[in-house]
């Protein structure tokens, strides 16, 4: 994999250097998201009429992926700005700035992943999971997430209103996926804010593993047609502007 050592170096390093001179260090992204998780998890099972056992693993674990899908596409965008200094003094190749934001933020989503893994334990539903489609569920978000972050960096580097744009359209899209409430609630016509969502798809094969249940072949479909789009997309991409980016910095 293009420099290896490299990305996963400065990965680390941007974690440990984000916590460095405090006390608990990246503990208090978990005291953090599991505070959150239990007050609003437990009036959230009250105010939609779940049970608190299926309610709260649903809601922590949709939380935290989303919060993940989150930090990629808002740290996407700075992928290239944020690494200026080296751009500008050695021809690195670009893919392993890319590589070193996907690194990172999933660092920072497993320190949020042990407060899943406690809920699902509290709830008695850690036995259910699925760990096979979880790992395949993983590695193709991964592979969208790589192309995701190099686009929008390449957008980003070219056009600064991106990060901007995106910050703002990721505020609204945490309320029209379903992180808070389940797709069933929609009427029939609301349908579409789930089928055109392409993080709610994500979401949706994430997470089903982790609730017991295995996502349904259109779900696989739709998110390795997503992916192969993307693909298009990033190649297409990254061979018009890939000698272009340093002098858009």
């Amino acid at each position: 994999m293009v420099a290896w050592r490299f990305w996963c170096f400065m990965g680390w390093n941007d974690v440990a250097k984000q916590y460095r001179r405090t006390f608990l260090g990246p503990v208090w992204i978990t005291l953090h998201t599991a505070i959150f998780i239990v007050a609003f998890g437990l009036i959230g099972a009250q105010l939609f009429k779940y049970p608190a056992e299926w309610y709260l693993p649903y809601f922590c674990a949709g939380h935290v992926l989303f919060g993940y899908f989150s930090a990629l596409i808002n740290e996407g965008c700075l992928t290239y700005i944020g690494s200026d200094a080296f751009l500008k003094q050695t021809p690195y190749p670009k893919m392993a700035f890319v590589f070193r934001t996907v690194f990172r933020c999933s660092i920072l989503m497993l320190h949020s992943a042990v407060i899943v893994l406690a809920v699902l334990w509290w709830a008695g539903r850690l036995g259910a999971v699925h760990w096979g489609a979880l790992l395949g569920a993983t590695a193709l978000t991964l592979l969208a997430a790589s192309f995701v972050v190099a686009i929008l960096g390449g957008l980003a580097a070219r056009f600064r209103d991106v990060t901007v744009a995106l910050g703002s359209l990721m505020q609204v899209s945490f309320f029209v996926t379903p992180v808070l409430w389940v797709p069933d609630q929609l009427t029939e016509r609301a349908q579409w804010v789930v089928r055109l969502n392409p993080l709610a798809l994500f979401l949706d094969l994430t997470r089903s593993p982790l609730m017991g249940e295995i996502p349904s072949l259109q779900t696989w479909g739709a998110a390795v047609g997503v992916v192969l789009l993307l693909g298009l997309i990033f190649f297409w991409q990254y061979v018009a502007i890939r000698r272009r980016i340093v002098y858009w910095l």
